[in-house]
């Protein structure tokens, strides 16, 4: 006879499984519909969860948060303000309702989370939390705005230092130039005094060219004079007459004013040469004088130079003073509070109990627990003697 196949075997089993099922459909059915209908009573029954939350926007000041929304994050969960949210409503530390805070990622934002049976208990509770960070930010952006209002007064005070320092600078530098117009006046009146001198030094020349002309006509006369004495004291040997003597005598007395007058005539180039050299004096004394003014002029100058490096210094020192201001008053236009972006909002419906989700779940578990009990029954009747 042929053996019957796994197969067959198998679906034997399954027929059986079936037939028992069929067998104990109402024990089954009323195990489903009492645990969905007990689920539905204990959620009716149970008290209803709402969802209580609130959102905060960290604010900014001078490019930066006021402080960082992960550390407001577990200053909350650490309790920080709870300790004064509590003693203010006078809830008692057990029955305070447990926060769920998140800092979402890329954001300043801090979101507040209570899932409470007590709606108004909660909201009070986010709303003072809320009070308190804004209070305390609020310190610290008043605090900080007053470090930026103080560094714009400090800076405002360097400004009128170095505006005190130009102008410091720019009395020195008129100082300078007029000590400059002095020196250059005094250079124009020396190079009048030159030229008042070698235009005094032209006619002494001139007198020299004159009396050496003199010298020149009252040589030649001399040595006239010279020849015709050697001829009348060649003639006198041999004519001893009173006139040929009496012209001898003349014509000695008018050789001897003649060497005398050529005598003077030298002594006078001499004096006027002198007086030349005296002038050329005073003209290289002059000059060096006028040299030393020149020397005194490009010094100013240089220092004049220096001036005006200080002064474009002291400027552009302003300019970056200036700057600084800008930027510290752009901070404080650019100062953003903390906000609350949602006020402490209750949900429309309560989130727990899911009465649905929970009948469902209960109906599916009574499903499984009343095939659980027709097998079970099923397997004690065949088990009986």
């Amino acid at each position: 006879m042929e053996e019957p196949t796994q197969t067959e075997y198998d679906e034997i089993d399954l027929m059986d499984y079936v037939k028992v099922i069929l067998k104990r459909k109402w024990l089954i059915l009323a195990v489903f519909f009492g645990a969905a209908i007990v689920a539905g009573v204990f959620s009716f029954i149970m008290p209803k969860v709402y969802k209580i939350d609130t959102s905060l926007e960290v604010g900014q000041i001078a490019g930066a948060v006021v402080e960082d929304p992960g550390q407001v994050v577990e200053k909350i969960k650490g309790d920080v303000y709870g300790i004064f949210v509590r003693e203010k409503l006078g809830i008692p530390e057990e029955k305070y309702p447990k926060i769920k805070t998140e800092n979402p990622k890329g954001t300043n934002l801090i979101t507040l989370v209570i899932e409470s049976a007590k709606p108004p208990e909660s909201k009070n509770i986010l709303e003072e939390i809320n009070n308190l960070i804004l209070a305390e930010h609020q310190e610290k952006i008043k605090a900080k705005k007053e470090l930026i209002e103080q560094d714009i007064k400090t800076t405002e005070e360097k400004i009128k230092l170095v505006e005190s320092d130009i102008e410091k600078v720019k009395n020195k530098k008129q100082s300078s130039e007029n000590d400059i117009q002095r020196i250059k006046n005094k250079i124009e009146t020396l190079q009048k005094d030159i030229e008042s001198t070698r235009n005094k030094i032209e006619p002494l020349r001139d007198d020299i060219t004159r009396i050496e002309i003199k010298i020149s006509n009252a040589e030649e006369e001399k040595t006239n004079l010279e020849a015709k004495v050697d001829a009348l004291q060649k003639v006198l040997p041999y004519q001893q007459d009173p006139g040929t003597q009496f012209a001898l005598f003349d014509t000695k007395e008018k050789l001897a004013n003649k060497k005398q007058e050529i005598e003077n005539l030298y002594l006078s180039i001499n004096s006027l040469k002198r007086t030349i050299e005296d002038y050329n004096l005073q003209i290289s004394s002059l000059e060096r004088s006028i040299e030393d003014y020149n020397s005194q002029i490009n010094s100013l100058e240089r220092g004049l130079e220096d001036y005006n490096i200080q002064i474009n210094s002291l400027t552009n020192n302003i300019e970056n003073l200036n700057a600084q201001i800008n930027s510290l008053r752009a901070s404080l236009d650019e100062i953003k509070p903390t906000q609350v972006v949602k006020n402490p909002t209750v949900s429309a419906s309560p989130i727990k109990p899911r009465i649905k989700l929970n009948i469902v779940i209960a109906a599916v578990l009574g499903l499984f627990v009343g095939i659980f009990l027709a097998f079970f029954q099923e397997w004690w009747e065949k088990s009986k003697p």
